[in-house]
């Protein structure tokens, strides 16, 4: 059955009400790497809760909880990974917090029969309070489900990267458990666990979720380019390219111009590129 259009733009949830824990961040942030040195006191804030704990921005991606609208849509799931991600903060992500959500389809755009189609949900989700917190799109590349007869070119436009050598190379050892864990901050889906899913999926073994490779690049600059501050992280988008395998070593290029970072994750073992056109917007 061939995706429908109309269904898919008409889904909303409004006002949905929510919340999360200390543990909740915590999960995310050992989920992405933080703390492999339980020794490294620049990143014990956002391992442990004491003084005051820190949610690395990323983080948001697992609070804006948009599951439940596509239940029931023609979407083949065995063959959907993720395609790109976006993200606007308005202020630090708390430890704990009161939460409303507003998620609705933004965009589906049809690639053409045999080349997959492009869903796009988008969140907004503030503080119980009021104030605005962050927005996300996630656009999800539905690669068995071209071919309905949509629009086929987004509104978005890919950011442009730096064309000298990366200013910043930063290295991160994968484990190859780290899908295993990270999935427990949301994303049970069984093709990052279950090997015979994954093969049947086209996949030689379980990847790693998109999302963890995208909160990786996230500590990458953290670490070396706002010195471990969340709070100067006002943007943090990136275009899926490649999976990866856990266990992989991931070389994040980093670029600094004042306020944009550029950024492209790779897998230099297999020479290829994870993560390309990532930008990250930060106060100076």
């Amino acid at each position: 059955m061939p995706l429908d259009y109309d269904d898919l733009i008409s889904r909303r949830f409004d006002n949905r009400a929510h919340s999360y824990d200390d543990t909740k961040i915590l999960l995310y942030n050992l989920g992405i790497g933080m703390g492999r040195d339980p020794l490294d006191a620049a990143e014990m804030p956002f391992v442990f809760e004491h003084p005051a704990l820190r949610a690395v921005p990323t983080a948001a991606t697992v609070l804006a909880m948009g599951g439940g609208l596509l239940d029931g849509a023609a979407i083949n799931w065995n063959f959907v990974v993720h395609g790109e991600q976006r993200l606007t903060l308005h202020r630090p992500l708390p430890p704990a917090a009161e939460l409303i959500n507003n998620v609705y389809i933004a965009e589906v755009l049809d690639k053409g029969a045999g080349k997959g189609a492009l869903i796009t949900l988008r969140s907004s989700v503030r503080l119980a309070s009021g104030e605005p917190l962050f927005d996300t799109d996630h656009t999800m590349f539905a690669r068995g489900d071209g071919g309905f007869g949509g629009a086929s070119k987004s509104a978005a436009v890919p950011h442009e990267m730096p064309t000298r050598a990366p200013d910043i190379v930063h290295v991160t050892q994968t484990r190859p458990d780290q899908a295993l864990l990270y999935r427990l901050s949301g994303d049970r889906h069984p093709l990052h666990a279950e090997p015979a899913y994954a093969k049947a999926a086209g996949f030689e073994r379980p990847i790693l979720h998109g999302m963890c490779s995208y909160g990786i690049a996230c500590r990458a600059i953290l670490a070396t380019v706002v010195d471990y501050d969340p709070a100067r992280i006002k943007q943090f988008d990136a275009r899926f390219t490649s999976p990866v395998f856990p266990g992989e070593t991931i070389h994040t290029d980093i670029w600094v111009d004042a306020e944009t970072v550029s950024y492209r994750s790779r897998i230099a073992a297999r020479e290829v590129v994870s993560i390309n056109n990532g930008r990250c917007v930060i106060s100076t």
